[in-house]
């Protein structure tokens, strides 16, 4: 292949490889795959959400076939309309076959395909092949052509690379010969050091600018590349998020293209209210049934993913989504946010109740919390996990209490209320942040109670973060009374609420938090991790409490979760001689209602009301119906008949209604609404 190092192609593929970020492992694999065997796997499945950076990688794939003399043919399913016999031209003219010689074959399908097949497999005894075919979501019903017709004819020196929205399913799965062909390669957002080595490699240093569009794209290279296009080119504004607007429109415009329906993209909206959703609690917040078939359209849509509690859309579609529903919307809006604050409201009551410890509390505290609380802790999903703290993981918790002592540094942590345009800077000085760790000992704390240290490990299972949250019951009270940070509420309290707190080591009374600590707090994701570790357990104890140096950071974030200063008592343990306030949570018995009907009076919902209505909020219509008829006696068949469902129609509705409403039979069911009988 000739080289052409003044031309401009050769010019764009020089910047474009120097751009090119966090996809080392990618790379890695298609080199392996470039000299892998015959008895390899010859087709490689890239994938990932629209913009998230696949026809670039393709680019980079293309330039190191180049290097390696490899010949690499590149066809875009947008080039022509679900056509076997265009495919087979375009692949011909790739192959520089004379115009002549294709237009003597084009009349005849069949002869096309043959003729085509016979191309690629003499040009690749001539050396390796690499046939891309990129947008494969275009390809449509094509695909059984191509897979039974073309790709299963080639020959052992061609590698594939098939790159679109959605992994090769359905036919592509149907058979274990031809899994065993394809090679999964998805392709994730970058994560925060890729997003810096690309800002870095842009001009853009400045850490602070660095976190905040690392904050706004959450990794996604095409809302990165637009983003910073957008920034350097109107650098004299301050505000990166006002310049980017219209990049927020044109990715949206990307994602939807996946969405052409109106009633489809009725339910991406209201699933852009949810953090997390289901087929239930779309059914629920929406107020009608959304149908196996349509939940399974919309989850098979590129920019959704599978959780352990359910389904998530992209966190940037999710906000723009969102963003745009509440301005053209804002009844609408609002009326889907009532509706995710009721569903938490029962079944995180029903949770507490049973004294289980309740995920629903950080996604009730989310729809309930202020603008500070979400901005703070929910920009973002980010995924880390806590860590008890145990003789096989003892080395690494000093050595973490080590660097945090030797490397602190002060800390500033921007707030941005962006629907109020209001700016806040919270400061956090090293100083401060020494004061927390004055009265850690990890042996005490060990000996005290085991489950009272844990690390936090990020994503990437590195240890950010330690918390000690102490549990209160018989075996730590004495020591909660006469310890710096929390004699001096728990010293004040009297026999008989002490008696209280008294409980058995294996029912506790509740939690002394006394140190969530991350290594960076302006770090976002370090930053939410400590925070919803703060809020899981804050709702599940039934009783927290928690002290912290006088911080405005810290002291703002607890009242805004609903905590109280208790009232006439301060310590002056972290020595700086300042009265430090303690906060206090008590939703234990009665107090549960009054803090619950506290966090909802602001958004106009009900108060306590009968746990009969409660239940049945938690029912579709068609469920209640059901329900009804079953109150008056009536069998599933006289259910079925009357509200003309079939009988085992029926029998689903009961078996969702039991599950519901927590009973095991009819009779449970009935005992709970009898005063209607």
């Amino acid at each position: 292949m000739e080289e052409r190092p003044h031309s401009i192609a050769s010019e764009i593929d020089r910047v474009e490889q120097h751009y090119l970020v966090g996809r080392d492992q990618e790379v890695q694999t298609f080199l392996e795959r470039l000299v892998a065997g015959p008895s390899d796997r010859r087709i490689v499945n890239l994938y990932g959400t629209g913009g998230v950076g696949k026809s670039y990688l393709l680019d980079e794939f293309r330039r190191l076939s180049e290097k390696a003399l490899v010949k690499f043919l590149l066809l875009d399913g947008h080039s022509f309309s679900q056509n076997p016999a265009v495919f087979c031209l375009h692949l011909l003219r790739l192959l520089r076959y004379p115009e002549p010689i294709i237009q003597k074959t084009r009349t005849d399908a069949s002869l096309l395909k043959e003729f085509c097949l016979n191309a690629i497999q003499k040009a690749s005894e001539q050396g390796r092949i690499v046939l891309a075919l990129d947008t494969f979501e275009e390809f449509g019903e094509m695909q059984l052509w191509l897979r039974d017709e073309f790709v299963a004819h080639l020959g052992s020196n061609i590698l594939v690379i098939i790159s679109g929205r959605f992994p090769l399913q359905g036919i592509w799965q149907s058979s274990p010969a031809w899994r065993q062909l394809i090679y999964s390669m998805p392709l994730a957002d970058l994560d925060y050091e890729a997003v810096k080595q690309y800002l870095d490699r842009s001009g853009i240093k400045q850490i602070e600018k660095i976190r905040s569009i690392w904050s706004q794209t959450r990794g996604h290279p095409l809302t990165l590349s637009l983003l910073v296009s957008t920034t350097l080119a109107k650098s004299s504004r301050k505000s990166a998020f006002a310049e980017g607007q219209d990049v927020f429109s044109r990715v949206l415009e990307t994602w939807l293209k996946e969405v052409p329906h109106h009633d489809m993209r009725e339910l991406v909206e209201a699933a852009a209210v949810l953090r997390h959703f289901n087929q239930e609690l779309l059914s629920f917040i929406m107020e009608k049934q959304i149908t196996t078939e349509q939940f399974l359209k919309l989850t098979g849509y590129s920019f959704i993913r599978r959780l352990d509690r359910g389904w998530m859309l992209h966190d940037l579609l999710r906000d723009a989504i969102g963003h745009g529903l509440r301005l053209r919307r804002p009844e609408y809006y609002d009326k889907l946010w009532k509706r995710c604050i009721l569903h938490y409201y029962l079944n995180l009551k029903q949770s507490i109740q049973k004294k289980q410890v309740a995920w629903e509390s950080a996604e009730w505290v989310y729809y309930t919390g202020d603008q500070l609380i979400r901005t703070l802790f929910y920009q973002q999903s980010v995924s880390y996990r806590l860590e008890p703290l145990e003789p096989s993981n003892w080395a690494e918790a000093e050595r973490y209490m080590e660097s945090r002592l030797r490397c602190v540094k002060d800390v500033l942590i921007k707030h941005a209320n962006l629907e109020m345009n209001e700016r806040f800077d919270y400061v956090i000085t090293a100083e401060e942040s020494l004061k927390c760790w004055k009265h850690v000992s990890l042996r005490e704390l060990y000996d005290l109670d085991r489950g009272s240290v844990k690390l936090i490990r990020d994503s990437q299972d590195e240890i950010c973060g330690m918390s000690v949250i102490i549990p209160i019951h018989e075996q730590t009270l004495e020591y909660l009374k006469s310890k710096p940070l929390s004699s001096a509420y728990f010293s004040n309290l009297s026999e008989s609420r002490l008696k209280e707190l008294r409980t058995p080591s294996d029912s506790k009374a509740g939690y002394f938090v006394a140190s969530i600590d991350v290594r960076d707090y302006a770090d976002v994701s370090m930053r939410q991790a400590a925070g919803l570790t703060f809020i899981s357990y804050m709702l599940s104890a039934g009783f927290v409490v928690t002290t912290s140096p006088v911080i405005p950071f810290f002291h703002a974030i607890f009242q805004s979760l609903g905590l109280e200063k208790a009232k006439n008592i301060v310590h002056f343990d972290y020595d700086d001689q300042k009265p430090t306030p303690y906060f206090v949570l008590d939703t234990r018995g009665e107090k549960l209602q009054q803090y619950l009907n506290k966090m909802i009076a602001a958004f106009g919902l009900p108060k306590e009301q009968d746990d009969e209505d409660e239940r049945l909020l938690l029912l579709s219509m068609r469920e209640k119906e059901v329900v009804e008829l079953l109150i008056k006696g009536d069998s599933n068949l006289e259910i079925a008949g009357r509200l003309c469902l079939s009988e085992a129609t029926v029998k689903k509705h009961i078996s969702n209604v039991f599950r519901k409403l927590h009973v095991k039979n009819r009779v449970q069911l009935l005992n709970i609404f009898k005063g209607n009988q």
